[in-house]
This record gives C-alpha cells, sequence and structure tokens, in this order.
C-alpha cells in the first residue's frame, strides 16, 4: 500500500496543477491493483492533506458525484522530500 500511494504522488505530480477525476486514476493503476485499494489509498492521501477531493453533481444522474483529485502543496513538499511520511513509499525521481 505504501508503494501505491508514492505512485499516486508522483503521478499527480507529473499532472499538477490539473485535477483528474477518480475513475481515470483508477483505470490507470487497475492492471496492478485493485478499485478498492486505489480508492483507499486516494482516501489516505485526502485524510493527510496531500491530495485535495472534490465531488461534483454527476451531468446526468442526479444523485451521483463525479470525484476529482489534485495533489495540494503539501503533497509537492512530500514529493519534493521537503516532508516525511513513512507511510508512503515514493518512487525514485528521474531527473
Amino acid at each position: 500500500m505504501k508503494a501505491l500511494r508514492g505512485q499516486l504522488i508522483d503521478f499527480l505530480k507529473k499532472i499538477y496543477p490539473k485535477e483528474i477525476e477518480e475513475l481515470a486514476i483508477i483505470s490507470i493503476f487497475y492492471e496492478y491493483y485493485t478499485d478498492r485499494s486505489i480508492r483507499q489509498a486516494l482516501a489516505y492521501l485526502v485524510d493527510k492533506g496531500y491530495v485535495e477531493k472534490k465531488e461534483l453533481p454527476h451531468p446526468l444522474y442526479r444523485r451521483k458525484t463525479i470525484k476529482f483529485y489534485r495533489l495540494t502543496a503539501k503533497g509537492i513538499d512530500l514529493y519534493e522530500n521537503t516532508i516525511q511520511d513513512e507511510g508512503i513509499f515514493l518512487p525514485e525521481k528521474e531527473d
């Protein structure tokens, strides 16, 4: 789970400052992880303040929402090793 969290931080940093829809994230990581574990990792990152989650009403279904995720300034600090978190294993950065 630590590696998945780090991969999500790395991915979100690559698309920063844009946000991305939850199902797009799941489709990218689904080959290696279950949708449940991806959602749990995203929830952890949101709870820690590294990622912000925005929910918007679904355009077709009144009772559903669409979730979008975006890296926060604290998440960038984590990515750049300004702060540390033992619950996240960041992949090696390519320069």
